[in-house]
């Protein structure tokens, strides 16, 4: 019955995005948006075939499928103005609203899966990497979660577990390590055999041969600690940690960070700027205008989701609404989109 009312909610949606798209509002807020200069910044974080769709153990709040991806890509290529986080600064007017993709935690299908799609559409993107779990199997423990809870009922979707892991991430480390051991006492026996070997992170080699095809890198923390839950001065070992490793194993200096979960605080960001990021991404929805913080500059998430249509195929109207429209409403919404004539910044700018 429960999954009857999310196809019927689903189905809404989908009835709601044929409305605004008929109507012609999602073309006036993407218009809107680039009036103002605005970038709209994805966030993704794995592409999966879809054998690996179907045993991985991340939720799919955070998976897109090959297919899905490599339509969405070629989509964004065609009618979009794609730009380089690392280098895009939000103000400048282009003839077509700029998009900026990146990815977090750095999964090993983005060296096999995301980089051969991007190549083809010349597509710059940025992934935000916890030093210390490269080129580990299963590191990030929302995964290892779910394979211990899967043991005991194998059949189980990742998705039947969300509930369990948002709570976690309120958690203190202790207290998640605390559930971990009683989960352990009870499937321990079983629990190995539900660890997926799609679950991997990117090797150095792999980050190595992705920066010299044009992919830039930035942290995401050492071990992706979320930030509000960690003392002061674990923060500060976990960005400096993460920086220098960086630096080091990439030779360039690494000025750009992403807040694990999103989760920041005024705390955290005077730490963060205090390490030595220039640029700082959170989960927050929203538009990246000239008069954002570029310290908490907001993002869109995209999975596979909330970019498909009822035949289960990428739909560009979903797309349009998932980012697009939702972005111009939480700008409307703080607000802070300005009008074009009052950036002191703004250029016109033609298509590449």
């Amino acid at each position: 019955m429960t999954s009857f009312f999310i196809y019927l909610r689903f189905l809404a949606r989908c009835v709601w995005v044929q409305v605004l798209s008929w109507s012609g509002s999602l073309e006036r807020a993407e218009t809107e948006l680039r009036e103002n200069g605005a970038i709209v910044t994805l966030t993704l974080h794995r592409v999966l075939g879809d054998a690996a769709y179907c045993s991985t153990n991340s939720l799919t709040g955070i998976v897109l499928k090959r297919q899905t991806f490599a339509e969405m890509t070629a989509y964004l290529a065609d009618h979009y103005e794609p730009v380089s986080f690392a280098d895009a600064i939000p103000g400048e007017v282009f003839r077509s609203l700029r998009m900026a993709i990146t990815f977090d935690d750095g999964w090993q299908d983005n060296y096999s899966t995301v980089l051969p799609v991007v190549k083809e559409h010349k597509l710059p993107v940025t992934i935000f990497v916890c030093p210390a779990l490269v080129g580990q199997a299963s590191p990030f423990w929302p995964e290892q979660a779910i394979a211990l809870m899967r043991a005991g009922n194998p059949d189980a979707r990742p998705s039947q577990f969300f509930r369990v892991i948002d709570r976690l991430k309120r958690c203190t480390q202790e207290q998640r390590e605390r559930f971990f051991q009683r989960v352990r006492a009870n499937s321990e026996a079983r629990a190995n055999s539900n660890s997926s070997a799609v679950d991997r992170t990117l090797s150095w080699e792999d980050i190595r041969e992705m920066q010299g095809a044009g992919v830039t890198f930035g942290s995401h923390t050492n071990t992706h600690q979320i930030l509000t839950t960690i003392s002061g001065e674990g923060i500060r070992h976990e960005l400096a940690r993460s920086k220098a490793t960086l630096e080091q194993m990439l030779g360039v200096p690494c000025n750009h960070f992403a807040y694990p979960n999103g989760d920041w605080s005024a705390e955290t960001q005077r730490v963060v700027a205090d390490a030595g990021f220039t640029r700082a991404m959170t989960t927050e929805s929203g538009a990246w205008v000239f008069t954002s913080d570029p310290l908490a500059i907001p993002r869109m998430n995209v999975s596979e989701g909330n970019v498909v249509g009822p035949n289960g195929r990428f739909w560009p109207a979903m797309f349009q609404y998932a980012v697009v429209w939702k972005a111009w409403r939480a700008a409307r919404r703080k607000p802070i989109a300005q009008k074009i004539a009052h950036n002191p910044h703004a250029a016109v700018c033609s298509r590449a």
